[in-house]
């Protein structure tokens, strides 16, 4: 006996339910010829007879009567089968989770959904905010499907997409002794302990990278706080000094509340980076919001000749 297909047995139905080749023909929406060669090769397939013919129409014989049983049975479970699939693969193209460093999702990410937002089939996003690297942690266990991270230097064995470009900057309350200096030596800056984010943030790595070029290493910090509202409210209040993203004290700095402080060296600039997994297919909605959050940007634009995104 050969396998029937799920066409052959889809059109066995069909002809039991409707009484005749030709009948089923039009409700499947193809030629009589073409039922009728299905079935007499289901019939030689199965080594039996399963259709009686006479002029009022074909009717299923009693062997015919118990195959199409067993057919209901199949052609069910493969309809089951595919609504179930075709649901994850709407969901998958509907749901995209992404991870953000603690800068951008705070700064970045609202304006990067709302226009997400005006886009026909814009997806659910889910945000996880954490620091850059357990953001890319969660792209390389795929926990997300792309995330965003402040890092100065790509990630190893993932993809990746410069999305704008950030400084850190060393700010002060107004009536810190730095508020009235012209400059800050680095050394000075080395040796102070800093109000800073935790290890393995983007803003913390690019002080302490630029610190390293230089030949000095970053002081123990004298608080360790998981987000930029936190650092900019003991600033305020406190006589601490602090590096930070510009983006995050812009409006601090415009108010007269916070003093961006003048260091003797070349401008700790880090890129914001979109990574994802390059052995992964990226979802439509992956690459619409990539594409979002490039135009959008945020920071300063990212250089033109950036590679986009495979």
């Amino acid at each position: 006996m050969s396998e029937p297909s799920i066409e052959q047995l889809r059109m066995l139905l069909a002809v039991q339910a409707e009484g005749s080749l030709t009948a089923a023909a039009e409700v499947l929406q193809v030629s009589q010829q073409a039922v009728s060669q299905r079935m007499r090769a289901l019939e030689r397939g199965c080594g039996l007879a399963l259709f009686e013919r006479a002029a009022r129409g074909t009717t299923l014989t009693p062997h015919g009567r118990l195959i199409a049983d067993w057919a209901r049975n199949l052609v069910d479970s493969m309809d089951a089968f595919t609504v179930a699939a075709e649901s994850l693969r709407r969901d998958s193209q509907a749901q995209l989770r992404v991870a953000a460093s603690i800068t951008i999702a705070e700064h970045l990410f609202p304006l990067w959904l709302i226009a997400s937002g005006s886009r026909a089939n814009a997806a659910h996003v889910e945000l996880t905010a954490v620091n850059s690297a357990a953001v890319i942690e969660a792209v390389r266990d795929g926990d997300a499907e792309v995330g965003f991270i402040e890092s100065p230097q790509p990630p190893r064995r993932l993809e990746h997409r410069r999305i704008a470009v950030d400084e850190v900057i060393v700010v002060v309350a107004p009536r810190h002794p730095w508020a009235r200096r012209r400059r800050l030596d680095l050394d000075v800056l080395s040796s102070t302990p800093l109000v800073m984010r935790e290890s393995g943030s983007g803003t913390r790595t690019t002080v302490e990278d630029a610190l390293g070029r230089a030949g000095l290493t970053l002081a123990r910090p004298a608080a360790e706080l998981s987000t930029s509202a936190a650092i900019r409210a003991m600033v305020i209040s406190g006589g601490a000094a602090a590096a930070m993203s510009e983006l995050s004290v812009r409006d601090d700095i415009a108010a007269g509340r916070l003093v961006k402080v003048a260091i003797d060296a070349p401008a700790f600039t880090r890129p914001f980076t979109a990574v994802w997994d390059g052995g992964r297919n990226l979802s439509p909605a992956a690459r619409s919001f990539l594409d979002v959050a490039r135009s959008v940007g945020g920071g300063t634009p990212p250089d033109s000749a950036d590679p986009p995104a495979s």
